[in-house]
């Protein structure tokens, strides 16, 4: 079993993650790839505030899942542009290309899921 409180999470701030603007707040919840049974590198709660990005990246021979918890984004896949509120989930699959972005005026909290193929 697995069992963290928040205060116990690793903050870990990006700057210009992927190329993109601000810093992203990026917090630990399991530690990869060992606590993900060896089939992921990231399970991560992601902060960012008004003007933060995430920038333009493709996943090779991984996958990745979003989850917005807060906020609103503008979210970029192989140039198709979609706009995410609380509940939304994208799933980039291998071979993707995305960008994510705050949109709104109060900060973007979501969930990220890296994934083997």
């Amino acid at each position: 079993m697995i069992f963290r409180k928040k205060e116990q999470l690793e903050v870990v701030p990006i700057n210009n993650c992927m190329g993109g603007q601000g810093t992203v707040v990026m917090e630990k919840l399991l530690y990869a790839p060992e606590e993900m049974l060896g089939k992921g590198r990231a399970y991560v709660r992601h902060t960012l505030n008004p003007g933060v990005t995430i920038g333009n990246h493709t996943h090779e021979k991984e996958m990745e899942t979003m989850v917005i918890l807060q906020g609103t984004a503008v979210h970029k896949i192989n140039g198709q542009i979609q706009e995410l509120n609380p509940g939304d989930i994208i799933a980039a699959q291998p071979g993707d290309t995305h960008e994510i972005s705050n949109s709104g005026e109060e900060p973007l909290v979501l969930i990220a899921q890296v994934l083997y193929e």
